[in-house]
């Protein structure tokens, strides 16, 4: 599928810790070693924010992803500014996975105050897993498309991800009606160029926008994929659908490169 290394944001909070236990599990079921990553500022006044917080964080990290059986990972505490950094680390390795906790993407207040979380999302150049909940066992993935060529992408690279978990891939879109949002579904499956189609199930959403759709949808599935075309420029601002699905959703959320491939 690509991925080659997890690299796994931590500040120690609930939040982070969500974080660390599912991209724990994604390595060990992608087979891949980790890298964990916490950041610290240089110039402070806050207690419990210094280089010597970060290694306590990175530790309590480590030992997670031990007992879950990631076999290779790597301790990183580094100054500077958190969503900065983490882009940093992984744009400096080809086939990245960026996991976060997405705690700050829903609220307005810490997007004011620079959420981490908002920012990597609208700048990470990687593929980025937002957190919200560890599942039990993985078991749905919805996969949303359009019918575009940039949503096919992430749909192709949404597969292969749960197949890796063992989970069974959805193809969700929102469309005004069943019969529009089938032929759309049927057309993409037809693209996709998968190993088995049929593994595909299928999930037409209607009644209210395609954002709201995803969102309320978003129960059935232990994660979501979805491209971030529309999540920088002009079309943030207008409202796109990746950048509502990306703030609003309550469950793990995969946003797929797709503008910077």
């Amino acid at each position: 599928m690509g991925y080659q290394r997890i690299v796994v944001g931590t500040n120690g909070s609930e939040s982070a810790q969500t974080a660390v236990a599912v991209g724990g599990d994604l390595a060990v079921k992608l087979e891949l070693g980790v890298t964990v990553v916490s950041v610290w500022k240089e110039a402070t006044l806050k207690a419990g924010t210094d280089a010597a917080w970060a290694e306590e964080n990175t530790a309590a990290a480590a030992e997670v992803l031990a007992e879950v059986g990631v076999t290779e990972v790597v301790r990183s505490e580094l100054p500077g500014t958190a969503g900065a950094v983490l882009l940093e680390v992984a744009a400096a390795e080809p086939g990245t996975l960026l996991v976060i906790g997405g705690g700050g993407l829903a609220s307005s207040k810490a997007r004011l105050l620079g959420s981490t979380a908002n920012h990597v999302s609208h700048h990470s150049e990687s593929d980025v897993v937002f957190t919200h909940k560890i599942p039990k066992r993985w078991t749905t993935v919805g996969l949303t498309t359009d019918g575009s060529a940039s949503s096919i992408t992430a749909v192709r690279r949404g597969y292969d991800v749960a197949v890796a978990l063992g989970a069974r891939p959805f193809l969700v879109t929102a469309a005004k009606t069943d019969d529009d949002g089938a032929v759309t579904l049927i057309e993409v499956e037809g693209q996709a160029q998968v190993e088995d189609p049929e593994l595909f199930g299928r999930d037409v959403l209607t009644g209210v926008p395609a954002a709201e759709a995803i969102c309320n949808a978003a129960w059935k599935y232990d994660l979501v994929v979805i491209g971030n075309r529309g999540m920088s420029g002009p079309a943030r601002l207008l409202g796109s659908v990746a950048n509502k699905v990306t703030h609003d959703i309550d469950t793990n959320l995969l946003l797929v490169n797709t503008t910077h491939t």
